[in-house]
């Protein structure tokens, strides 16, 4: 079947179709459809940008749980290593004491001389620094103890100790006093650098369980996050159960955002982070009661509206053909006009009632001349209809968003007039390709409205500066040529980046060696390429040709490159330059002489 047979096939089941249908499928094809569709990609696009700051946001907490607990452990490390490279503190403890006030004395030389001094004061994280050795000359108590103290822990193994620092949290059980049951976190080095003494020694150092507890509840993130060894639960930002408890183990309910691996000084932890629920998908939840009566409303009302105006064009369309039926070669009645109304239909019935006037005065003047004139006047009313239809304006789209605009205006919605003003222009100039040229001063105007339509889009995050020099807003490019390298900084350069982006438009006239050039630059601060993209986009941008579009890569630069090399005789020059996170920078030179002025 041919266009034209499957036109009036078209045309045979629209014509067969009721007014209301009609105006339901308008509904439905025009507004319904295209409604959801729209609505569908921007709550899947606003989804995916929230998840995308939820992995981020996951990210910095991790990295923070990093820095919490790493410059608590690195502050325990320095003292360890102070006290693992400290000869007196070997000599001390290998030495055989003759009393017991010999032991006191020597203890609080090197208490108040190299303890003390390590102390980190109010804000730090260590709460007890200890010195063991197997010195059965040793009193416990101090800070120093003999080795029998600590066997009975389950953390103690000496032959890990011995080659690194071992990083234990355990829950310490006093078997004496249950009530001093406790968390514990203990930093562990054998002193073993002095190799002349043949005691076994050892330094480990006790950091207060609660004051990571408290760094971590600070975390500025509303949800939970953990710090654990497999499964056990040693720190986390949510309320947790007294230090005088054991440790728990993770929640299997817990939707885990993000589980990162951390070995921090041979220890294997795990950083766990849960995921907040995506903020479009919490508000819809929140307030599903509400957007089930909206969209309720949004399909009913247009029907029921359908409804009224099918009425209202069914019942008129009724009574005129309820009068052509019974009107007879010698009678033809009017129609009452009362409620026609002044639409296409009201007019159409006064018309019929002129000519059921005239046709009956004719009538009764003579038979012949009567149908005569009949003829003449369903003419006339053809023409007339004819005239009707051919005021329809191919441009319905403008004076649709022209009355969208106003009614936004009488309601002081300026920011939405302004958008759709905006988008008007940007489609009307789409749309009304006359020439394939435009000059540098319409072409700047429209890039100017379409990132003032993109800041309504990126809010404060896009700002943009168009300066063009005196004596070049004549001259002609083919047209959306500029705009297509505009559009390209404004939509690439900003993705994915949270950041203030600005584009900068350069229109002058610069001195070359065969004669002066007009220059255009684009520039912006957004999220920049890789040099082997930079050097590969220069190759392509400079020997375009109709293949490489065709490809489907870099179609809208390239088209533009390809239209300014044929319409200057492959005179068009370009360069682009990027850097990573910095910006893009492009740069595009064109002789003088191979263009046009409108001047």
């Amino acid at each position: 079947m041919d266009v034209s047979g499957i036109k009036k096939l078209i045309d045979r089941r629209l014509n067969d179709l009721s007014i209301n249908k009609k105006l339901l499928l308008v509904y439905i094809v025009c507004m319904f459809i295209p409604l959801i569709l729209t609505d569908g990609v921007v709550l899947g696009v606003l989804n995916r940008n929230e998840r995308r700051e939820a992995d981020y946001e996951m990210e910095n907490v991790a990295n923070s749980v990093r820095y919490i607990v790493g410059s608590s452990f690195d502050e325990a490390i320095t003292v360890i290593n102070k006290l693992y490279l400290n000869e007196e503190v070997y000599a001390f403890l290998d030495k055989d004491f003759e009393s017991d006030y010999d032991f006191f004395t020597d203890r609080v030389e090197i208490k108040n001389n190299i303890l003390k001094p390590l102390d980190g004061g109010r804000e730090s994280s260590i709460i007890g620094i200890n010195l063991c050795s197997d010195n059965d000359t040793i009193i416990n108590g101090g800070n120093f103890y003999n080795m029998d103290r600590i066997s009975d822990l389950d953390w103690m193994d000496l032959s890990e100790a011995k080659s690194k620092i071992v990083v234990n949290f355990y829950y310490d059980v006093d078997v004496n006093q249950g009530t001093l049951n406790r968390k514990k976190v203990s930093l562990m080095r054998v002193l073993d650098h002095y190799r002349w003494y043949d005691r076994n020694m050892l330094v480990y150092v006790e950091l207060d369980h609660s004051v990571l507890q408290r760094k971590m509840k600070a975390l500025a993130y509303t949800d939970p996050v953990y710090l654990c060894e497999g499964d056990k639960v040693l720190l986390s930002n949510t309320t947790q159960t007294s230090v005088q408890m054991d440790y728990d183990d993770l929640d299997e309910d817990i939707k885990i955002g993000l589980d990162v691996p951390w070995n921090i000084y041979g220890k294997d932890l795990r950083i766990v982070v849960a995921r907040k629920q995506a903020g479009i998908a919490k508000v819809i939840k929140d307030n599903a009661l509400v957007l089930l009566i909206l969209i309720a409303f949004n399909l009913i009302a247009p029907v029921l509206v359908i409804r009224l105006i099918n009425r209202s064009f069914a019942v008129r369309l009724y009574d005129l053909s309820k009068a052509f039926d019974e009107a007879d070669i010698d009678n033809i009645r009017g129609i009452d006009t009362e409620s026609a109304g002044d639409d296409e239909i009201g007019l159409l019935m006064r018309g019929y009632n002129r000519m059921v006037e005239r046709l009956n005065s004719l009538i009764r003047t003579n038979y012949t001349v009567r149908l005569e004139r009949q003829e003449i006047e369903l003419a006339r009313q053809n023409a007339e209809l004819s005239a009707l239809h051919s005021q329809i304006n191919p441009h319905f789209l403008f004076n649709i968003l022209e009355s969208i605009r106003m009614r936004s205006v009488l309601k002081g919605e300026q920011e939405t007039a302004g958008m759709i003003e905006k988008m008007a222009t940007l489609v009307r100039q789409n749309i009304s390709w006359s020439t394939d040229n435009s000059t540098i001063l319409e072409e700047l105007d429209f890039i100017r409205a379409y990132l003032e339509l993109q800041q309504y889009r990126f809010g404060e995050r896009l700002r943009f500066n168009i300066e063009a020099e005196d004596g070049c807003a004549d001259y002609s490019i083919p047209r959306l040529t500029l705009t297509t390298f505009v559009e390209n900084a404004c939509v690439h350069g900003m993705e994915g980046k949270t950041s203030l982006c600005w584009v900068y438009v350069r229109v002058y006239r610069k001195a070359g060696d065969d004669g002066d050039l007009l220059i255009m630059e684009i520039e912006d601060t957004g999220r920049g390429m890789s040099d082997e993209d930079v050097e590969y986009l220069n190759d392509r941008m400079n020997n375009c040709t109709i293949d490489d579009i065709k490809d489907g890569s870099h179609v809208g630069m390239l088209n533009a490159c390809l239209r300014l090399k044929l319409y200057t005789e492959d005179e068009a020059g370009f360069e682009i330059e990027s850097e990573k996170e910095v910006g893009t920078y492009i740069t595009i030179s064109v002789p003088i002489r191979r263009l046009k002025s409108d001047a």
